[in-house]
C-alpha cells in the first residue's frame, strides 16, 4: 500500500484528499485508484502531473508504504467535468490581477497602489505555497508578504535608497521566520523562500518608486503595465494554441512586450528609443521568468511544459518589475 494524495477535481471525484492504494509502482497505484474511482477519475489522471515524495515521477518508478504519490490536474481541470467549478474560476485569476494593477495605477493614490502591490504579492505567495506544498515541500508565504509590505514602506519613506534596503528586509524577515518556526530552517524551505522574498521585495519597491515624481518619466509605470500585460497575454494565447505555425510562446511574449513598450511610448510621445531598450529588458525578464518558474514550481528546469499553478506568469512579471526602476534610471 502506498499513499496517494489528490488535488482539485480528482479530489472532488474521489471524495478525499488522501487514500492508500495497493501497487508496486507509481503506475500500479494510479491504476488501482482509477479502477476504484471510475472513468472520470481515469480521464483526469491522463492530463495530471505526477510526483513521488516531492520529485517528478515516472509510471515505472517503484513505491513502498513510506512513499507518497501526488496527482495534480492542470489548472483548467482537464475534460473531466462540464460544469463551472472553483478551479475553473481560478483560471481567470491572472486577469483579475492585471485589472487590479491597472485600476490601482489609474485611479488610486500611492497608498492604494502600494496596497494593491502587496495584495498581488500575497496572491502569488499563496499560489506558490499551494504548488510547493503539493510536492511535499515547505514554503513560507507570510515571509514573502511581510517582505513586500516592508519594502513598500521603505521605498515610500527612503525613496531610491529603499530599493536597496528591500534586499536587507528580505534577508532579515526570511531568517527571522526560519528562527521562529523550525520547519522553515531546512535548505529546501529557506532557499526558495528567501529567493522569492528578494524578488518580491525588489519588485514592490521598484513599482512604488517607478510611480513617483522622482523618476525620469512620470508615465513609466503605465508603459510597464502595457508591456507586461501584452507580453503575457499574447504568450498565453499562443501557448494554448499549439497548432499555430512558426510561433512559440517565448518569442511571442518577448516580441509582444517590446512592441507594446514602443507603441505606448509613441502613443504618449515619450522616448521611443529609450523604451525600446527598456522593452527588451522586460522581454528578457519575462522569458527568464518561465525557467525560474519551472525550477521553483516543479523542481526541474524545462521550457516545454507549463509549470503547475494559477499565477505562473507572475514569476516573469516579478523579475521584470524588480529590475524596472534601475532600468529606467539608467536608460531614460
Amino acid at each position: 500500500m502506498a499513499k496517494l494524495r489528490l488535488f482539485a477535481n480528482l479530489r472532488e471525484i474521489a471524495g478525499t484528499p488522501r487514500v492508500e492504494m495497493p501497487g508496486e509502482t507509481v503506475g500500479g497505484v494510479i491504476e488501482a485508484a482509477s479502477d476504484k474511482f471510475g472513468e472520470d477519475f481515469r480521464r483526469g489522471v491522463e492530463t495530471s502531473r505526477v510526483w513521488i515524495n516531492g520529485e517528478s515521477a515516472e509510471m515505472s518508478d517503484s513505491v513502498t508504504e513510506a512513499d507518497e504519490v501526488v496527482l495534480i490536474p492542470p489548472v483548467s481541470g482537464g475534460q473531466t467535468t462540464a460544469t463551472i467549478s472553483t478551479l475553473d474560476l481560478l483560471a481567470f485569476l491572472p486577469l483579475g490581477v492585471a485589472i487590479i494593477a491597472v485600476v490601482a495605477n489609474l485611479f488610486g493614490s500611492q497608498e492604494v497602489w502600494a496596497a494593491a502591490l502587496v495584495a498581488i504579492v500575497a496572491a502569488w505567495a499563496v499560489d506558490l505555497n499551494w504548488v510547493v506544498g503539493s510536492r511535499g515541500k515547505v514554503f513560507a508565504p507570510l515571509a514573502v508578504v511581510a517582505t513586500a509590505a516592508g519594502s513598500a514602506m521603505a521605498a515610500h519613506v527612503l525613496g531610491g535608497a529603499g530599493y536597496g534596503v528591500s534586499a536587507a528586509i528580505a534577508v532579515v524577515i526570511s531568517l527571522g521566520w526560519a528562527v521562529a518556526v523550525p520547519v522553515y530552517r531546512s535548505v529546501d524551505s529557506f532557499s526558495p523562500t528567501l529567493l522569492v522574498a528578494l524578488i518580491a521585495g525588489a519588485a514592490t519597491a521598484s513599482m512604488i518608486l517607478s510611480r513617483t515624481g522622482g523618476t525620469p518619466d512620470s508615465q513609466a509605470i503605465d508603459v510597464f503595465l502595457v508591456a507586461v500585460i501584452a507580453g503575457v497575454v499574447l504568450g498565453a494565447i499562443v501557448e494554448r494554441m499549439p497548432s499555430l505555425p512558426l510561433l512559440d510562446p517565448f518569442s511571442v511574449t518577448a516580441l509582444g512586450a517590446v512592441l507594446a513598450s514602443v507603441g505606448a511610448a509613441a502613443l504618449w510621445d515619450l522616448d521611443v528609443v529609450g523604451y525600446l531598450l527598456i522593452g527588451l529588458g522586460i522581454a528578457v525578464a519575462l522569458v527568464a521568468g518561465r525557467g525560474f518558474s519551472s525550477m521553483l514550481r516543479s523542481g526541474r528546469v524545462t521550457l516545454t511544459e507549463r509549470p503547475p499553478g494559477v499565477l505562473v506568469s507572475l514569476e516573469g512579471v516579478a523579475i521584470a518589475a524588480s529590475i524596472y526602476y534601475p532600468l529606467i534610471n539608467i536608460i531614460l
